[in-house]
């Protein structure tokens, strides 16, 4: 039972080295218990604590009057390595008993036979070793809780709210609330964002219920609203439901999967036009030059570079849309209506018109603006003409000629950036699928000047949309745009 465990035996006779049958018979028993057993006078207690680290002291109280027992005691529990005390009491009786475990004593045993001091010593040796078995849980726990680098919250839940109990330091520097702050506030106060509370709520009820949840949220931090996966550890405390919420940013990680897909998505565009789009006027640059070869007609060779010219178009916005995707350069204040002359001046516009209804100052990538309205310009003045409305954009026939349209551009009095025609418009059940790259029912149309209009307007945060103008054109609208002061 001892495995050779250190006992401390505190009294004053230790100090004269004496050794009458009556004063050591005590260590005699734990010695031949298996004990070893370590000598001490309560003047010096402390520093054999510190040199012997015993797993138990026994307080011999037979040369000691009851103060200086208690005094013994409480020198032990007072120590920096405290351990179990037992006292060894020959004289004295229980108000001996009551005062020295009242100082801190575990058990008080009277000098009888040799098991009952055996015994005790036994049982203090266990406790401590317990003791000490959760004190190490408890401090590895501490440790662990204070350097793991994602924010960890301690709760228990009062009045049905999540309260916090104690922070780590990454929930310091995530959240910006000092522990003397957090403590004891409810957690939601502290982190939900506006917005959020109705779905907060529902979450506390599942954790009040000791689920274990892995769920994404989102929560306000000094840097914003950030995405997080909450991790939810209950633990056993009694009638109040408690635990660890952790906190893990993930919001860095998500916005890789997010590029990762648009990779995707352009690369699958890159195999739709290599592997379909660009199949036809391949063939019919083989087709028309066997046919010059057979009948040695040149005209035949004037149908063949018009499908390498639209080759060369296909390439051209695919490219386009692959390189820039949804980046953005440096935004500024810039002048929609100049930017919108600008970008009227770069295509070819016959007598189509363009009219700027209303200048504002935008905050843009003004390269990226130019490009937006460019792609919508082309798409009125090369598919908006006015002829009969049976065409959306890039829907128009093969061997259609431009019509004129009249292009306004401004800002609506909802504060919407409009770009809209006088044209044929676009028929209701083709305006959910205009932006999708690809997307044309013309012969002589790539399908991506809107989906690069989409890619611009979502790389400034806006959000674009098609409807009908009052002449029955098409009507596109961009919400979100930022207006300088």
């Amino acid at each position: 039972m001892s495995d050779g465990a250190t006992v401390l035996w505190v009294d004053e006779r230790s100090a004269t080295g004496g050794t009458g049958a009556t004063e050591g018979d005590g260590p005699e028993r734990l010695e031949r218990a298996g004990y070893a057993v370590a000598r001490s006078t309560p003047d010096s207690v402390a520093d054999a604590l510190a040199a012997d680290r015993p797993e138990c002291a026994v307080c011999d109280t037979g040369a000691l009057s009851a103060a200086e027992a208690v005094e013994a005691v409480e020198a032990v529990e007072e120590s920096a390595h405290a351990p179990p005390v037992v006292v060894f009491a020959r004289d004295g009786g229980e108000s001996l008993a009551h005062r020295t475990v009242a100082a801190g004593a575990d058990e008080y045993v009277p000098a009888s036979s040799d098991r009952v001091l055996v015994d005790a010593v036994d049982r203090a040796v266990d406790r401590g070793r317990a003791s000490e078995r959760g004190r190490g849980a408890k401090r590895r726990l501490d440790a662990l809780f204070a350097d793991t680098p994602d924010p960890v919250i301690e709760y228990a839940f009062v009045d049905g709210r999540p309260i916090v109990e104690s922070v780590n330091r990454a929930f310091v520097e995530t959240f910006g609330y000092d522990r003397a702050v957090a403590v004891g506030e409810p957690l939601n106060d502290l982190v939900v964002p506006e917005g959020k509370r109705d779905e907060a709520a529902s979450l506390d009820e599942r954790v009040h219920a000791g689920e274990r949840l892995h769920v994404q949220i989102e929560r306000e931090t000094t840097d914003g609203s950030r995405e997080f996966l909450f991790r939810n550890i209950p633990v056993e405390s009694g009638e109040r439901a408690a635990g660890y919420a952790v906190y893990v940013d993930i919001t860095d990680q998500k916005e890789r999967e997010r590029r990762l897909r648009e990779q995707n998505e352009r690369l699958d565009e890159f195999a739709s036009v290599i592997g379909h789009d660009l199949r036809n006027p391949m063939g019919a640059v083989k087709h028309r030059i066997e046919m010059a070869r057979r009948t040695g007609d040149d005209r035949h060779l004037d149908d063949a570079l018009s499908a390498l010219d639209r080759m060369d178009e296909l390439l051209r916005d695919l490219l386009r849309m692959a390189r820039q995707g949804e980046k953005l350069g440096e935004t500024e204040p810039v002048s929609l209506a100049e930017v919108a002359r600008t970008a009227w001046d770069h295509i070819a516009t016959g007598e189509s018109s363009l009219v700027v209804t209303e200048d504002a100052t935008v905050v843009a990538d003004r390269g990226r603006l130019t490009q937006l309205l460019e792609n919508l310009f082309v798409n009125s003045v090369e598919h908006g003409s006015t002829s009969p409305r049976s065409h959306a954009p890039e829907h128009g026939a093969a061997g259609d000629e431009p019509g004129t349209v009249e292009v306004r551009v401004g800002v609506d009095g909802d504060g919407r950036v409009v770009v809209e025609d006088d044209g044929r418009g676009i028929p209701v059940a083709d305006r959910g699928e205009v932006f999708e790259s690809g997307f044309s029912t013309a012969t002589d149309g790539t399908g991506y000047g809107l989906a690069i209009v989409r890619q611009v307007a979502r790389a400034h945060g806006w959000e674009a949309a098609v409807t009908e103008s009052a002449e029955g054109g098409a009507r596109f609208e961009f919400r979100g745009v930022e207006f300088a002061d």
